[in-house]
């Protein structure tokens, strides 16, 4: 019983110090001469305790003169573990690199908490190279506080009912069961389509599906717990659009709707069917994403 304690306690998202950081990696990885040459990029950043690898489809998106980019968390991609995400430090080199290519145009394309990161950097990014067009699409965004306390809340008392579901404790177990529900709702099972696509994805993805422990988790989301998405209005000028499972159990439609609406000029479309893991459920978010592409 005590490994669900301590997935219980991963995604109550409990407070602690984060620690000191010295000689810390650069978390972006492009090639320098492809950036070189172009300008603009795509620059893609991936949610908690996920790998770039589920980003991979922005290949697709690359020309001579569009690079392409990737920001890696800590523990994931070759980034060290024992790193943590930043909000401002993140955005801030994010920005630094637009500065250094003098880019024309960057399309930010992120995932949850990877959402949070780009709008943090299109704040930077209009305030330091305002003649920059800044493009921001977000999948499954996360939200501002108090949201990531709640929706750890929400999978904390989720991942408890899948542990009484499965009627068991071993800890693989009981988090593929509520991966399904992670993808595609809390009524999954009130679907038979869907309840097949859901075994369907585990199965597919069980060798690559990470359990949240050895606290790599809050490490991954101790500053999203403090974010109140200060100065909305420095977004002015950048496109947002967001990408959002109508059934997402982690940040629910209503709380995200009124985040969006707090936005300029922001819009969203919401899927119906699908949950918080649209990366890996609706492949066609990228023909969606490509389209407003220049």
């Amino acid at each position: 019983m005590r490994w669900l304690l301590t997935i219980a306690a991963a995604l109550w998202l409990t407070a602690c110090t984060a620690p000191k950081e010295s000689s810390l990696s650069d978390p972006l990885i492009y090639n320098a001469r492809a950036m070189a040459r172009a300008d603009s990029a795509v620059l893609a950043i991936p949610g908690a305790m996920t790998s770039i690898r589920v980003l991979t489809p922005i290949e697709r998106f690359a020309t001579r003169d569009r690079a392409i980019a990737y920001f890696r968390l800590p523990g994931f991609d070759g980034r060290p573990s024992a790193e943590s995400v930043d909000l401002d430090r993140a955005a801030a080199r994010i920005a630094q690199l637009v500065q250094t290519y003098e880019l024309k145009w960057i399309d930010l394309i992120g995932h949850s908490t990877g959402a949070v990161i780009a709008l943090e950097a299109a704040k930077d990014i209009r305030a330091l190279s305002p003649d920059t067009e800044v493009r921001v699409s977000g999948i499954s965004t996360a939200l501002p506080a108090p949201q990531p306390i709640l929706a750890g809340l929400r999978g904390a008392a989720g991942t408890v009912a899948a542990a009484a579901r499965t009627r068991s404790l071993n800890p693989r177990t009981v988090w593929l069961e509520y991966y399904r529900r992670l993808a595609y709702g809390p009524d999954v099972e009130t679907v038979p389509e869907r309840a097949q696509a859901a075994d369907a994805l585990v199965e597919a993805n069980t060798a690559r599906i990470e359990l949240p422990e050895d606290g790599l988790y809050r490490r991954h989301t101790r500053d999203l717990r403090r974010w109140t998405n200060p100065d909305p209005e420095a977004l002015s000028g950048a496109q947002i659009t967001f990408y959002h499972g109508a059934v997402d159990p982690v940040f629910p439609p209503r709380p995200t709707q009124r985040f969006v609406n707090s936005l300029p000029g922001a819009n969203i479309t919401f899927i119906d069917g699908h949950g918080h893991l649209i990366l890996l459920t609706y492949p066609q978010v990228w023909d969606q994403i490509g389209a407003t592409l220049q």
